[in-house]
């Protein structure tokens, strides 16, 4: 790259930063650079990752029944709208990307819970499976752009998002763009809202236990759930639990340090007391939210809020010699890449088609599409599901007596780039959007803490 190249670079990325950040991100530029200059990194480009989306094998035969009259009763084909809240891993940050440079772009196109590009045999999303028994289906997102864009459509997440912005943003943003969709009718399709947050709390529950406490999370959650209940009739919410982010400490090198140091110190590169305070956590978080859905306030004819386990097991993969197997990851080694959001539709999609109680609580790679079937044709709800006895308790992750839910409960990549000065410059941009948006709506509030009672 030479000096007029990388200015340009230097200029883009800095326009996405706010004017309130500019300050704190010109200390972090210098201290990222001497940082990196003491270290001496040198880009590694053996390791980088196909650009191109990842298809899904599928050989399921697509049927249709009457159409469903209640949530219990929903299959694939009755579903006519896909949508999405959440942070910069429903976002697809840096799912496309081949270089640190690229890797600011959301690619929502090939989101594994709400992307739509092309079809299944190309790009693995849960709507384009989706696709494959209702091909009217709409509200996924294409290509490129940010949450305002018109590709974004119902995939409303913004990159930095923590749990509170989903019901004071992001999910008035998505039903005001409903409402304004005139392919959509509100009272009468089935839709598919798929919620995931948490790691950015995650992240900042160190510097902050109270405002990001588990009981906290639970009530930000609650309130979106509420949201949704009172506006959006005729919805299944696939509640997808945080990722333990202290997995992603596991990605280790100079760049992956470096990025993990200004962007989730917390759970990766902080002291050994603070990342087992974020591990704990993330345990507390699905606990918290295994209590609300277990008191029954989202079960309703045309309603239900079903947890998807499939992330408890979330680890970095890993290669024959036994090192963690970056393709999965985006370059800024915090994000998915398309092969990992493959692997995160196929987890979504396996978990809405088995029992509660009987859902797959890993990420098992490579694994096949399950098919629904004549005795199990619907997508399962507490309702319809069989009863069970025993399974796992999705909070600690052990093998134990179920408490009659299932709960549940990647962001991680490989380091490229084009010297040491546009690396760094990449390292705190990509650090300080995170740091605004967090910080935006945390700033100066006072907790809020949930309690359980009857009037949740």
């Amino acid at each position: 790259m030479d000096r007029g190249q990388l200015l340009v670079a230097i200029v883009t990325l800095c326009l996405a930063i706010t004017v309130d950040g500019q300050a704190d991100w010109m200390a972090n530029l210098q201290q990222a650079i001497n940082e990196g200059l003491a270290r001496g990194y040198v880009s590694n480009t053996s390791d980088i990752q196909s650009v191109k989306p990842v298809p899904i094998p599928f050989s399921c035969e697509p049927y249709s029944l009457a159409p469903a009259q209640t949530v219990n009763e929903l299959t694939p084909a009755d579903i006519k709208v896909v949508a999405a809240i959440g942070d910069s891993l429903t976002a697809a940050m840096g799912a496309k990307a081949c270089t640190v440079l690229t890797n600011l772009i959301e690619y929502r196109g090939v989101s594994w819970s709400i992307g739509g590009d092309d079809d299944i045999s190309i790009s693995g999303t849960m709507p384009n499976i989706i696709k494959k028994y209702n091909p009217g289906v709409i509200g996924y997102a294409i290509k490129t752009g940010s949450e305002d864009s018109a590709n974004a459509r119902f995939d409303q997440a913004v990159s930095g998002a923590i749990a509170i912005d989903l019901w004071e943003n992001q999910i008035r943003a998505l039903l005001q763009r409903m409402q304004q969709d005139t392919s959509v009718n509100m009272q009468t399709d089935w839709k598919v809202i798929t919620v995931f947050v948490g790691g950015n709390d995650l992240c900042a529950f160190c510097k902050d236990q109270t405002v990001y406490s588990a009981a906290n999370y639970a009530a930000h959650i609650k309130r979106t759930l509420d949201f949704i209940k009172a506006n959006f009739p005729r919805t299944f919410v696939n509640l997808v639990h945080t990722i333990d982010i202290t997995e992603e400490g596991k990605l280790r090198g100079l760049w992956c340090d470096l990025v993990h140091s200004y962007v989730c110190k917390c759970g990766t590169t902080g002291s050994e007391a603070d990342v087992a305070m974020t591990k704990q956590a993330a345990v507390d978080y699905r606990a918290a939210l295994e209590d609300l859905i277990n008191s029954g306030l989202y079960e309703a004819d045309d309603f239900t809020v079903v947890i998807q386990p499939f992330s408890v097991g979330l680890t970095p993969p890993l290669k024959p010699d036994g090192e963690p197997d970056k393709s999965y990851f985006a370059p800024d080694c915090f994000h998915l890449s398309t092969k990992g959001h493959k692997e995160m539709a196929v987890g979504l999609w396996n978990n809405m088609v088995q029992p509660v109680g009987e859902k797959s609580t890993d990420w098992t790679l490579n694994q096949p599409v399950i098919c629904p079937s004549a005795s199990g044709p619907y997508f399962y709800t507490k309702k319809n599901s069989p009863a069970q006895k025993f399974g796992v308790n999705f909070a600690s992750g052990e093998n134990g007596q179920s408490r009659s839910s299932d709960l549940l409960p990647v962001y991680l990549g490989v380091g490229v780039g084009t010297g040491v000065l546009a690396l760094v410059v990449v390292v705190l941009v990509v650090g300080v959007v995170i740091r605004k948006r967090r910080q935006k709506k945390a700033g100066e509030r006072m907790p809020l803490v949930y309690h359980k009672s009857t009037d949740m």
